[in-house]
């Protein structure tokens, strides 16, 4: 067991004094030291007693409601580009398997229409279609949906543009959707003989995907923040084009594909 006496005490104090601080500290401007210039002041160590504690609650710990009492409040850290669009696993690969497909097949279909490649009708046999459909100005119609399938296949494909591309397209597919319910034959939506309405819903369906989830980062769109996480530009587009595929069938056509009647063709399961 060991006893403290005053004596130890008195000379524990006398070492503290004997300390020798380090005189050479730098002044508030910076140069020379404090006990050259005279200046007492310093940046390196606080006068003390001025430190407010009355933040601190008398339990223990910091009051989070009032403000630090030594500098700004705390801030939350916006994430990075790449943290925002980062783990996304396989969502941009299943993506581009999505533009790729329905791109080079809408494109096809375009060529079709144009130069009569892939079996297809060519310009004449297109404007006779839509002709026989109801439509005025059937040729400028027949050249204008062949080149936006062609155009707007190929900027899906690439991932340019791709709200404008899908909305393209789908414009096209829910007229050519139209066509066929207004036409003389019955239209199966299955069918393992006819071709009928499911390749056209298939389209539709993937192309509203797009508009929605967006083109993803494997595209030349990947610089925008729709590419991968739109928000209400699906929805813009979706209106613009149901408003003008809507204004284009009831100027040049007129006639209403959702009501039936005695000379219109019955829809099927197949």
């Amino acid at each position: 067991m060991t006893s403290s006496k005053r004596g130890d005490d008195d000379a524990r104090t006398e070492i503290i004094h004997d300390v020798d601080y380090p005189l050479d500290v730098p002044d508030a401007s910076g140069s020379g030291t404090a006990a050259a210039t005279g200046n007492a002041a310093t940046t390196a160590f606080p006068a003390a007693g001025r430190t407010d504690y009355s933040q601190f609650s008398e339990s223990g710990g910091y009051d989070m409601s009032a403000p630090l009492p030594f500098g700004e409040q705390p801030t939350t850290i916006a994430p990075g580009r790449n943290d925002e669009i980062g783990r996304r696993g396989t969502i941009d690969l299943g993506l581009f398997v999505l533009r790729l497909a329905v791109g080079i097949l809408l494109a096809m279909r375009g060529l079709q229409k144009l130069a009569g490649l892939f079996g297809g009708p060519g310009i004449d046999g297109f404007t006779q279609t839509l002709a026989d459909s109801g439509f005025d100005q059937a040729r400028a119609l027949a050249i204008t949906g062949g080149a936006v399938e062609l155009v707007a296949g190929v900027m899906l494909v690439v991932g340019l543009a791709t709200p404008v591309a899908a909305a393209g397209l789908l414009g096209i597919v829910g007229l050519g959707i139209a066509v066929r319910l207004t036409g003389a034959d019955p239209i199966p939506v299955l069918s393992d003989t006819a071709r009928g309405l499911e390749p056209s819903i298939l389209y539709a369906a993937a192309l509203v995907t797009l508009l929605f989830a967006g083109p993803g980062r494997w595209s030349a769109d990947r610089k925008w923040g729709w590419s991968h996480r739109p928000r209400f530009s699906g929805i813009v587009w979706l209106v613009i084009v149901l408003v003008l595929a809507g204004v284009l069938w009831y100027f040049l056509n007129g006639t209403n594909p959702l009501t039936s009647s005695a000379d219109s063709p019955p829809v099927t399961a197949g």
